[in-house]
């Protein structure tokens, strides 16, 4: 008895004339758009949050490169390497020989990048004497932060409270 009932429906063209239907209504739909847009929004700020945060590491990778390079040509040369830090809303650091004083470096942090806060504003690389005054410095930007640390013997190491890419401070 199924079997000729499913073929005479079938026969005719109305095959869901014996069986429920099987869509979905229009609030359905839009209750799984809500759900969708929701976690959408959740993962967009979290998404630009981690952005943010990737920019900030390049960053103070960069300046820690910067850095590390004016110390050993400073070495190289056994001469005396001026490094000048410009807070923000400059947030530039620049290297100039003080042997020759036309030799000048620079670099510009990204654009959500800052430098806050810095216990000096200058400080020299002293060639084959590596002696300093221990300083340190703090980028951030605007939700985390890093500190930029140079020991009295020219060791260069960034730490941070909140990225997991550095050490904790």
């Amino acid at each position: 008895p199924y079997t000729t009932l499913f073929r005479s429906a079938w026969m005719t063209g109305n095959h869901y004339s014996h069986s429920k239907h099987l869509g979905s209504s229009l609030f359905e739909v839009l209750i799984v758009m809500a759900i969708v847009a929701i976690l959408s929004a959740l993962s967009l700020s979290s998404y630009h949050q981690l952005l943010r945060q990737r920019q900030l590491v390049q960053s103070v990778r960069e300046v820690m490169a910067f850095l590390a390079y004016q110390q050993q040509r400073s070495l190289l040369f056994n001469c005396k390497v001026q490094i000048v830090l410009w807070l923000s809303p400059i947030n530039k650091l620049e290297a100039k020989s003080l042997t020759t004083p036309t030799t000048k470096e620079s670099i510009q942090l990204g654009l959500n990048n800052q430098l806050i806060r810095s216990t000096a504003t200058r400080f020299t690389f002293c060639g084959l004497r590596q002696t300093l005054r221990p300083m340190h410095f703090v980028l951030s930007n605007g939700d985390e932060e890093v500190k930029i640390i140079i020991s009295s013997l020219g060791r260069i190491r960034a730490c941070s409270q909140t990225i997991k890419a550095f050490s904790v401070c």
